[in-house]
């Protein structure tokens, strides 16, 4: 039992009234919601501290945040090698929880409801990119995380646009991987694919596996390659349907790959790393007038042989974030059965083991760790 004021309550009446009604009682200087924040540019300098009261607008939600995963650029901004996004900030766009409180013009949400939500809150409307679709390279836009407070939280605030509710058949923690999923499901709109084709896949972190999950469920034959320090992830990945694991710094892994096309090389390649070792591995081992799309991201310029692109006639493509459509398509993969990203998930810590959390991370042995508030 707890007390409250001069009443005692069971205690899962409080864990209920907390549930429901806390960013009402917030706002009324009642419960203390916890937030982790990215003070300044500094590596490491976050802290978790009270969050401020999250009344919503009248198109916005208040959403209990159930699970938020932690992602490479979540990793960089703790590192203090990724600078583009206002301070301080409360990090964290990979999530997923339920409404708890809505604006009076928000349609077609309840309280209640199983939701994730995309990042990006806002764009122009007005750039050429908006015009033609592409909203996820607009100049303008604001992201959860980045340039407005994020899900690594007890509660996030979010225009009604952003939401989307999730199927029964959706678990709430494999709610949180929609968004890296659609990262993945935006880079292969890229391609033209079919069963007959071999994909390698450059990375054994969450994006490179949930590649792999793609290619297989287009009926692909598809390879992935990492670090010999990823030989667990690189096990998860053979266990989850891998056609061929390969450990990029043992020697001769690069044949490794050219004797299972013969030596032509892979139709397609998606490079998941961003690194420089990477994207020139992905561009020799690329067939000639094959397809190369660069998924993984670096906050610094690379060196890379250009002149491997023009000698063999790659078809090589840029992938970056994601659109609504890709959220939708995200959706349907894991509602009906086509990916299962739940075993991706390798730990779980509470947003009050962040610190943990994060050291976890950043060893790289994990696939996806996951904070739950």
């Amino acid at each position: 039992m707890l007390m409250v004021g001069c009443l005692w309550i069971d205690k899962k009446v409080a864990a209920i009234i907390v549930y429901f009604l806390g960013p009402i009682f917030l706002s009324k200087g009642g419960f203390l919601l916890k937030a982790l924040y990215k003070k300044s540019e500094e590596a490491y300098n976050m802290a978790l501290e009270n969050s401020e009261d999250l009344i919503p607008e009248d198109d916005e939600v208040i959403v209990k945040v159930e699970a938020a995963g932690i992602c490479g650029t979540d990793l960089k901004m703790y590192q203090g090698k990724y600078y583009k996004y206002n301070l301080p900030i409360i990090l964290g766009h990979e999530f997923s929880g339920y409404i708890t409180s809505i604006g009076k013009d928000v349609k077609n949400l309840s309280k209640g409801s199983k939701v994730t939500g995309q990042p990006a809150a806002s764009n122009c409307g007005q750039c050429n990119m908006c015009i033609i679709g592409k909203t996820n390279i607009c100049s303008k836009k604001n992201r959860l995380g980045f340039e407005q407070n994020g899900a690594f939280a007890d509660y996030v605030k979010l225009n009604q646009r952003q939401i989307h509710v999730l199927p029964d058949e959706v678990d709430i923690l494999s709610g949180a991987l929609i968004e890296p999923l659609a990262v993945v499901v935006h880079a292969f709109r890229k391609i033209k694919i079919s069963p007959s084709n071999v994909i390698h896949v450059i990375g054994s972190g969450a994006i490179g596996l949930i590649a792999m999950l793609v290619g297989k469920a287009n009926g692909a034959f598809v390879s992935i390659s990492g670090l010999s320090r990823d030989h667990e992830k690189l096990s998860l990945a053979s266990k989850l349907g891998a056609d061929l694991v390969v450990e990029a710094d043992n020697e001769g892994s690069d044949d490794v790959i050219m004797q299972h096309t013969q030596g032509n090389g892979a139709d397609i390649v998606l490079e998941c790393t961003g690194t420089a070792a990477g994207v020139n591995t992905g561009l020799e081992l690329c067939k000639a007038s094959g397809q190369y799309v660069q998924v993984g991201t670096w906050s610094e310029s690379l060196n890379v042989d250009f002149m491997k692109i023009a000698y063999k006639e790659i078809q090589v493509m840029g992938s970056y974030s994601h659109t609504k459509i890709d959220w939708l398509d995200s959706i349907k993969l894991i509602q009906k059965k086509k990916i299962n990203v739940y075993p991706l998930i390798q730990d779980i810590y509470s947003l009050t083991d962040w610190k943990k959390a994060f050291k976890k991370a950043e060893t790289g042995e994990k696939v996806k760790v996951v904070l739950k508030p």
